[in-house]
């Protein structure tokens, strides 16, 4: 048996677990657990950090919400930068204006711990993980970003040896720039513009596309974006 959230199904106990999760009463179209709806015991990160699927997993994310999951997952912070931009606007006028203000930007480390406690033995121990936390430019609304701390080691130092100490000098503007991908080469981005997920890179010059797109660095995250709504 099944249960379904948003269109998606789910095991059935493990789909109770969500959906006590996601609504404060049994809904009507899980009139089925009202008998029981007390007794469900709602789902925990380390549940929804299991499940198999994108989509369970957004949709477990999104009943747990940012508050709870980050008092779950007890992360540490690894580095804190904060950014002073400036960004032109176009106000309820019509009229362009100025926006000057800092952006802050939070790397943190999750022990892997969390994601194992239900595991059977220690071989199938789950490496620490890694986010970085952003606000929205325009709505506040704040974001956590999962990134792959040993990649945004090596786009940042590739000429260096990558070893699990190499974590603690990995800044959060370095995490930020490897959210972002492109087959522009080093050297060859004129500037970029950012609009919530959509990022608009113009290259300068002619320019050979890479095969293979790459994540930005650091450096090019502070030079090259010019605006950000």
């Amino acid at each position: 048996m099944k249960i379904v959230l948003d269109n998606v199904a789910f095991d059935y106990d493990l789909g109770c677990k969500i959906a006590k999760l996601k609504y404060s009463n049994c809904p009507e179209t899980l009139s089925p657990l009202l008998d029981f709806w007390n007794e469900i015991v709602p789902a925990s990160f380390s549940d929804i950090a299991k499940l198999p699927n994108l989509e369970q997993r957004r949709i477990g994310i999104n009943a747990l919400g940012l508050d709870r999951l980050v008092k779950e997952v007890n992360p540490t912070l690894i580095n804190s930068t904060t950014l002073k931009k400036s960004t032109t606007w176009v106000n309820e006028n019509g009229e362009l204006v100025t926006n000057e203000y800092n952006d802050t930007y939070e790397l943190f480390g999750v022990n892997g711990e969390v994601f194992s406690q239900d595991l059977e033995n220690n071989f199938q121990k789950m490496a620490n993980s890694y986010y970085v936390k952003c606000k929205d430019t325009s709505t506040d609304r704040e974001y956590l970003i999962w990134v792959d701390i040993a990649s945004v080691f090596r786009t940042n130092n590739p000429n260096s040896w990558y070893n699990s100490e190499d974590n603690k000098k990995v800044t959060s503007i370095q995490a930020i720039a490897w959210t972002i991908t492109t087959n522009v080469p080093k050297g060859n981005i004129e500037k970029i513009l950012r609009q919530g997920d959509c990022i608009l890179i113009k290259p300068k010059g002619k320019y050979e596309p890479l095969t293979t797109a790459r994540h930005l660095t650091a450096d090019e995250y502070k030079t090259l974006i010019v605006a950000e709504s």
